[in-house]
């Protein structure tokens, strides 16, 4: 029979110290934290919060309607004209980050190549002013490009942007956003790529250099949104350039668009860009050149038939403006101006033409970007009277869950 006094005696010892008596008994593993909301997907994140996984979607319904001047009836189209699949997190820690974007729209495609890869990269953020990303990605030139089309304020982005930015392409890019720890204030970013754009292979010589330096005087702020919806309370403004140099590329827009049989070009890109926001005003700004090393490609086909493949040497720019009367409720206008810059006629794309573009429109931020209603109407029009002017009016839901 046990001593009474020794049992008391580990009684109290298991009430004064109840860590003791469960020092034998293993900790139970801690189950991962998953979370869902609109504008931020399901995330997953395990229990030490090593692994992050977010799953997120994206539609966009749009409705247009355009009518030539002196026209007939006007053209009416639905269209899904986005739908994207995001995934996106990081693995071992949060410095080793991955992003994989999907495309299934019949405009999320290129024409002759229908993949619907966008996107599929890694970065790694370890140090301040040198963070890597390598893989297939927008191409660090211009700041409108950059913006995901989920961020914009009107229906889409301006003619002189789709004309003259430099799409996506597989390479590697080294950027800080706040070079030096001034707060944000400075960052830059350095980028090869291949060339020919996303979802390409090429076996012949060239490259896609970029670099790109980003000035923010007043401090951080979310400058590759559009729109004020934070209205911020002191001015803000970010100031951008960027150059890009394409060797050797069979893209008509350098990277991106018609690719030629025979002919080769060396473009020169350069741009400039702000962005400035203040209590529920937006501007945002850009000025963008693309200089080819020749105006065309003159050869003959198998027929002996002459042929002639034409670069797309063009300036372009354009400004907005929007006021958020309510955190709902925003007014937007744009303007903009794009030319082809070669001298000789004779030795321009015959699809290329001087256009401007003057429109407005109206928005209503449901819950910020992530749902949205939007409308625009714009005018484009040319600086001859044989060049009929165009009228568009566009209706577009967002939803980004």
């Amino acid at each position: 029979m046990r001593n009474p006094s020794s049992l008391v005696l580990a009684g109290l010892i298991a009430v004064s110290f109840p860590g003791a008596a469960l020092a034998q008994s293993p900790e139970p593993e801690r189950a991962p934290r998953v979370r869902a909301a609109l504008g931020h997907g399901v995330t997953v994140t395990s229990a030490d919060g090593a692994f992050e996984f977010n799953l997120r979607a994206r539609a966009q319904i749009r409705f247009t309607l355009t009518g030539e001047e002196g026209g007939g009836d006007p053209a009416t189209e639905f269209s899904i004209r986005r739908m994207r699949l995001v995934l996106q997190g990081h693995a071992l820690s949060n410095e080793l980050q991955y992003y994989i974007q999907l495309g299934f729209s019949n405009r999320d495609t290129e024409s002759d190549l229908r993949l619907p890869l966008r996107d599929a990269y890694v970065t790694w953020t370890r140090l301040r002013d040198l963070q890597v990303r390598a893989g297939q990605m927008k191409v660090p030139f211009d700041r409108q490009r950059v913006i995901s089309s989920s961020a914009q304020q009107f229906v889409d982005r301006s003619i002189v942007t789709g004309e003259l930015n430099l799409d996506r392409d597989v390479g590697v890019q080294l950027y800080s956003r706040d070079l030096f720890g001034l707060g944000r204030r400075l960052g830059y970013q350095l980028g090869v790529f291949g060339g020919d754009g996303r979802n390409r292979l090429s076996s012949e010589s060239g490259l896609l250099w970029v670099a790109r330096l980003e000035f923010t005087p007043m401090g951080a702020f979310d400058d590759y949104v559009e729109s004020d919806l934070e209205r911020h309370d002191s001015p803000r403004l970010s100031v951008g350039v960027g150059v890009a140099y394409n060797q050797n590329t069979r893209r008509s827009r350098s990277t991106f668009e018609t690719s030629y049989d025979r002919g080769r070009f060396d473009y020169l890109h350069g741009e400039a860009d702000l962005s400035f926001k203040w209590r529920g005003l937006s501007v945002l700004g850009a000025a963008l050149l693309r200089r080819a090393n020749a105006a065309a490609y003159q050869s003959t086909n198998a027929g002996g038939a002459p042929t002639i493949e034409y670069s797309r040497s063009s300036f372009g720019w354009f400004a907005q403006a929007g006021y958020l009367f309510t955190r709902h409720f925003e007014l937007v206008a744009r303007y903009g101006d794009l030319r082809p810059t070669v001298l000789d006629q004779a030795t321009v794309d015959p699809s290329q033409r001087r256009r401007h573009e003057l429109g407005g429109g109206l928005n209503w931020y449901f819950q910020g970007h992530a749902l949205k209603l939007q409308s625009d109407y714009f005018y484009y029009y040319g600086d001859n009277l044989s060049d009929r002017g165009e009228h568009q009016a566009r209706l577009q839901m967002q939803l980004f869950f």
